[in-house]
């Protein structure tokens, strides 16, 4: 197996004490999660429909979840694969929650773990332990004796790995841009930044390209910044005082700096595991960045063989109520659906950026017949939002439509906002009545049309044949504005006014007859 590690973001634990310490004292610098560990496939199955644990946010009582851990051919340590459910700080688990399985087993019955979600648990946490005989019953004295720290535990693990997951596709967006058009990382960076909440240093973009990207992605476990939806997935127990304790993390008097509230992860969760260390088995943590039906685990110490042998810990979604991405539109403003390139621009929910968690995602609109029509679209951190995954015949919808996101988020449906949208509408064009082009001045003339957005340029053709590219103006109500100098018009004769729309082969033309005191006509062609 390999695996490519990119140094992530640490997070505070959203213990009180914890924080309140740091600011008295400041602390050694943590170890950064760079180690690739074990590889898990993961599944979960809910009513009859089996998703890949890439696109499940959250687990809910019921689900049957398959574990296995893809471990190599040659693996030469025994490695035990332990499951717990939780169910509260105060209210151990009983010992019918706790499962295991022996990787080395060729029978999968032996070999994989089963789970079905019982009721009132509310977190999922796993345990890698090389066999020693006996760890069964060491781990599970550890969880039922102690269950509030390993709620703890299960929860800042979940956080770090998503806010790992937000700083891993920033950082592959700017890679990419450095591989294809490095000039365009000025103005890529800030969208990506935008989009995933990440922490952008504008001095980068003052250096020169080739220095660019390596200067954004410098000091990168201080990059990522906090984000609401991320926290709802995973705060299932601690509540408000967890706020209180970020807001205390974020400050310079805390010893984090405003823009890492989750540095102090490993720290804490040292401190933690300590209490349950013995001269058999000491606890790593290991962030789980999910691709797919895999779980890659990443710690930030080397696992240990010898005694104490390190016993990894790892996090899977938590049991809880879904909640579906708190997308928002970035702009009122009409988006032409034929423009190359087109953009949804959407905010407040980095994670479907980062994640598989939302997908099938679809723009729903009406076509000509006043039918719904589902076109799909993909999430681009790049871009700011959602544009179209494919090329789809924009002959079948005409004019201004109302166009809203929907899709999955894990196994519920869910909606996202609405955008006006427009396609060309050719045959509204016309010359706004009672105006006239005077030969040898200057002239303002106003054309009537719809899906303004859809204007890709306006040229105007001068008697004798001359074409020139004329300056233009939207104005409201659908009339656009356009100039034509003194200088280009000194003759009387028939002026062409082309407009020419995104999509479209053939523009639309008007004709209007310029003089010096006649009535002018106007007809379209």
């Amino acid at each position: 197996m390999t695996v490519r590690w990119i140094p992530s973001t640490r997070l505070c634990l959203s213990a009180i004490a914890a924080c309140s310490a740091a600011a008295s004292a400041p602390a050694a610098e943590p170890a950064a999660f760079d180690l690739p560990g074990p590889e898990l496939s993961v599944s979960v199955s809910r009513a009859g429909r089996t998703l890949p644990i890439g696109k499940v946010p959250a687990l809910a009582t019921g689900d049957v979840v398959k574990i296995e851990a893809n471990l190599p051919a040659d693996q030469s340590i025994r490695y035990r694969l332990i499951s717990a459910f939780l169910r509260g700080v105060t209210n151990p688990p009983p010992k019918s929650w706790i499962a295991n399985a022996e990787t080395w087993q060729q029978k999968e019955k032996k070999r994989i773990l089963k789970l079905t979600v019982p009721d009132h648990a509310r977190q999922l946490v796993l345990f890698m332990v090389p066999d020693t005989g006996g760890d069964l019953g060491t781990i599970s004295d550890a969880i039922r004796g102690r269950p509030g720290e390993f709620v703890r535990v299960t929860q800042d693990i979940n956080k770090a790995s998503l806010d790992r997951s937000r700083l891993n596709a920033f950082i592959r967006g700017i890679r990419s841009q450095e591989n294809t058009h490095p000039e365009f990382l000025r103005n890529v960076a800030p969208v990506l930044s935008s989009s995933l909440a990440v922490k952008l240093n504008p001095d980068c973009l003052a250096k020169v390209v080739e220095f660019q990207a390596a200067c954004l992605v410098e000091n990168r476990d201080s990059l990522v910044l906090g984000d609401i939806h991320s926290n709802s997935l995973t705060e299932t127990i601690i509540g408000a005082p967890t706020d209180l304790a970020l807001q205390l993390s974020a400050t310079r008097e805390g010893g984090y700096g405003f823009y890492s509230p989750y540095i102090g992860v490993v720290r804490d969760l040292a401190r933690i595991f300590g209490a349950f260390n013995n001269p058999e088995f000491n606890y790593l943590p290991a962030l789980g960045i999910q691709n797919g039906g895999s779980v890659s685990l990443l710690l930030n110490s080397a696992p240990s063989f010898r005694k104490p042998k390190s016993v990894l810990v790892a996090a899977l979604p938590a049991i809880e109520k879904n909640v579906p991405p708190p997308l928002r539109k970035s702009s009122d403003a009409p988006i032409c659906a034929t423009r190359p390139g087109a953009v949804f621009g959407v905010d407040g929910a980095p994670l479907i950026f980062a994640t598989d968690y939302a997908y099938d995602i679809m723009l729903r609109l009406p076509n000509k017949a006043g039918r719904a029509v589902d076109v799909p679209v993909v999430a681009r951190a790049d871009k700011g939002g959602y544009i179209f995954a494919s090329s789809f015949n924009a002959r079948d919808f005409k004019g201004s439509v109302a166009a809203r996101v929907h899709g999955f988020w894990g196994f519920d449906a869910f909606e996202g906002p609405e955008f006006a949208v427009q396609f060309p509408e050719d045959e509204s064009w016309q010359v706004v009545p009672g105006q006239r082009l005077i030969a040898g001045q200057k002239n303002r003339l106003a054309v009537k049309g719809a899906s303004l957005t859809c204007v890709r340029n306006i040229s105007v053709q001068l008697p004798g044949g001359r074409r020139l590219t004329a300056p233009w103006q939207a104005q409201e109500d659908n009339v656009i504005s356009i100039e034509i100098p003194s200088s280009d018009l000194p003759t009387p004769g028939e002026v062409k006014i082309v407009v020419q729309s995104f999509g479209v082969d053939k523009p639309t033309i008007l004709t209007m007859e310029a003089s010096l005191n006649e009535t002018p006509s106007a007809a379209a062609l």
